[in-house]
């Protein structure tokens, strides 16, 4: 039974817990990353497995295995990244799997068609049989939808059971027990707080008996980590605390209480820190930002392909309604606020570009197309050649014309954080019915609001869940002209 001593100048008090197998606690980030190793394998040898099955016992051809053990690497690695990209290898992920079960499928899915399409441009394709392709799919399905809920249980037990907790003890100065200096918070999933002392740099003999009862207790391994909230004397710190504590094999670490903003992450310039304290929103950062990029490359150039002899039946009636040009291009701020060419099919007898009127029911100005244009949103479409044009996304905030940018960024304080990714022909906050005239401030602000959840939530499923909503509906709201 684990013992439990109060720490004091003297003592430490920290949970005395079981001998661990290492000399610290498991990172549950270890543990997935072993399963996103095994997900490669368990994809690699799938498709060996198909092979053989399929090309060596039913069709009874003799071919290299090479080849197809190339192939499947190739599907592994792509397939890890969209998975990451989905947040599938998110520690929450593994704590609520069956609600991410048709994330994994969907991400399987994906990668097969991704490569699949690359062998088709590279003119390897026919090199491989179909079958064994479609039976190698559905051998990745069921093995890693079987595998992957028991990655989750052994994971959930782990962390259960404390061998991936983090014991920490909290290192304050006087001025936070009187009050004047924010703690750390003192619960957080898989950090066990064991106690705090006080620590006063006025009594140098005091503070030195402190850490040295502290240093006892971790040569006795009774806790993993240390958190340093006393940033009121930096200096006094570094030298009665964090020098005789460099002593010890765990974890140091500085809590700034006087910085009240989130840290991302730190850097080096040279021999000086960095705190991170803003970073790029997900959908522009690494592979999330190619993964989207893909997504959209590849989605506008069949969606124009799809949709082509649609938009000449539009751009025709058109012409046949009223006088003018068939596609109107409007100024609108796009990623960084860089201003942009958005096309649309002309649905009014006028072309504003500055100083635009929005358009209300009943409006004189929309013409017989337009209105049915506009209803539909088929007045849109001409932006997929925006999206091939790398200026914007099939996903996205929605841009708006210059005046009302600059009209409600003065009422609006998070207003202009639409602009950090690229504008979408659909978003969030249109498949939620914010679209249409927003006259009403109220209503503007819940578009916004959606529009930064977007940007904060993003991922490749949630881009796919729009798109389809946005063709089931046909984006059609109660707001629509």
């Amino acid at each position: 039974m684990a013992q439990d001593t109060k720490v004091t100048a003297n003592a430490v008090a920290v949970s005395a817990s079981a001998p661990r197998l290492m000399p610290f606690p498991i990172p549950a980030r270890m543990l997935v990353d072993v399963v996103m190793i095994s997900d490669m394998l368990v994809v690699i040898l799938a498709a060996i497995v198909a092979r053989i099955a399929y090309v060596d016992l039913v069709l009874d051809v003799t071919v290299p295995l090479q080849p197809y053990v190339l192939v499947s690497c190739v599907v592994a690695i792509v397939l890890h990244q969209v998975m990451r990209a989905q947040g599938l290898y998110d520690v929450s992920a593994f704590a609520r799997w069956p609600s991410y079960q048709w994330k994994l499928v969907v991400s399987v899915v994906l990668s097969f068609l991704l490569v699949i399409a690359l062998g088709y441009l590279l003119k390897v394709s026919a090199d491989y049989s179909r079958g064994w392709m479609l039976s190698w799919l559905a051998l990745s399905v069921v093995t890693l939808s079987l595998s992957r809920p028991l990655a989750a249980m052994i994971l959930r037990r782990l962390v259960a059971s404390g061998a991936t907790a983090r014991r920490a003890v909290v290192l304050l100065s006087r001025a936070a027990k009187e009050g004047n200096l924010d703690l750390p918070p003192q619960a957080t999933p898989g950090v066990v707080i064991a106690d705090t002392m006080f620590v006063d740099f006025n009594d140098v003999e005091a503070t030195a008996g402190t850490v040295q009862a502290l240093i006892s207790a971790g040569e006795r391994g009774e806790f993993d980590e240390v958190i340093i909230a006393v940033s009121d004397d930096l200096a006094a710190a570094r030298a009665l605390l964090l020098e005789p504590l460099s002593a010890l094999s765990v974890d140091v670490w500085l809590h700034m209480s006087a910085l009240s903003m989130p840290v991302h992450g730190v850097a080096y310039l040279g021999d000086t820190a960095l705190l991170q304290v803003k970073r790029r929103p997900e959908p522009v950062s690494e592979w999330s930002y190619v993964v989207k990029q893909a997504l959209d490359y590849v989605g506008a150039a069949v969606g124009l392909v799809l949709l082509s002899p649609l938009m000449m039946m539009v751009a025709l009636a058109i012409k046949l309604d009223s006088r003018g040009p068939v596609f109107f291009k409007q100024r609108r701020n796009g990623y960084n606020q860089r201003v942009i060419g958005v096309y649309k099919f002309r649905t009014m007898t006028v072309t504003e570009d500055d100083n635009v009127v929005q358009a209300k029911r009943g409006d004189d100005r929309v013409t017989r197309v337009g209105r049915v244009l506009r209803a539909s949103s088929l007045d849109e479409l001409p932006q997929l050649i925006n999206v091939l044009k790398g200026e914007m996304s099939l996903v996205g905030p929605r841009p708006h014309a210059l005046s009302h940018n600059a009209h409600y960024g003065k009422f609006l304080q998070r207003y202009t954080h639409r602009h950090v990714v690229k504008p979408g022909i659909t978003g969030l906050a249109q498949v939620n019915g914010f679209r249409g005239p927003t006259e009403d401030l109220e209503l503007m602000r819940k578009r916004v609001e959606c529009d930064l959840i977007y940007i904060e939530s993003w991922s490749l499923w949630l881009d796919i869940k729009i798109i389809a909503r946005t063709i089931i509906a046909g984006c059609v709201g109660k707001n629509a002209l």
